[in-house]
């Protein structure tokens, strides 16, 4: 089938990966060696793009028929499930446990503030032309209730998607197939006329076994798009394609 659609990610694939230096905080709170991952997220399927190149040495990966279940108080925050206050409340009774001592709330929004962001425009400009040109654009994100004024604020949301589709609002998160499903009934196209760029491995997994073409972003964002190009001039089907 000839594809009709791309459905993007924000973290990590349009913007800049969130959570960026994480490893650096916990070496200066002497916190172990990937135990703030493990503790805010809890999961490392998740953890791997959060935090590209930081450890994750003694973080259980979740096994395959856990993945699309709720299991952690972050998958509860981005399914709307959980206030972000809740959550904080949560990560304090959690962390003596798992950093082997309390957790310095105030320290870590001190380093949350801190945090890089950006947005890789290259990709917002090819996301305009892929719509002009006729592509039916969506975006697909795993995200919390009270970030999305603020992601939303970042970039020309209702200029550049016909769809949104925000894990928060919906009260499903990546990688459940039905979120995939939703997305594409959001956009009027099948699975299999559509590609799925992402930066989280599970979630592209999951996206190719509904047939979806897709780009496993690893890179920067001119290597991501030179990916996607690839499959949109040659109409790459059957397994998709890292990038």
């Amino acid at each position: 089938m000839t594809i009709q659609a791309v459905i993007w990610d924000y973290g990590g694939v349009i913007s800049i990966p969130p959570f960026s230096g994480l490893d650096g905080f916990e070496a200066d709170m002497g916190y172990p060696a990937g135990s703030m991952l493990e503790l805010m997220f809890g999961e490392s399927s998740y953890i791997e793009t959060l935090s590209r190149g930081t450890s994750t040495e003694g973080v259980t990966p979740a096994e395959p028929e856990a993945r699309h279940a709720v299991t952690h108080d972050w998958h509860r925050l981005e399914t709307g499930d959980m206030t972000l206050a809740d959550y904080f409340i949560s990560v304090t009774e959690r962390a003596p446990r798992i950093l082997g001592a309390p957790v310095d709330l105030e320290a870590y929004q001190r380093y949350a503030r801190s945090m890089p962001f950006g947005i890789h425009w290259p990709v917002v400009h090819r996301i305009r032309e892929l719509r002009r040109d006729g592509f039916a654009t969506g975006l697909l994100t795993n995200n919390v209730k009270e970030f999305g004024a603020a992601w939303r604020a970042s970039i020309p949301v209702d200029e550049i998607f016909d769809a949104v589709v925000d894990s928060s609002e919906v009260g499903l998160r990546k990688p459940d197939p039905r979120i995939y499903e939703l997305t594409c009934e959001k956009l009027g196209v099948e699975s299999d006329a559509a590609v799925f760029l992402d930066d989280n491995r599970s979630n592209v997994e999951a996206a190719r076994a509904l047939g979806m073409a897709t780009v496993h972003v690893a890179d920067g964002p001119i290597e991501t798009l030179t990916a996607l190009d690839a499959i949109l001039d040659g109409q790459t089907r059957g397994g998709g394609r890292d990038g």
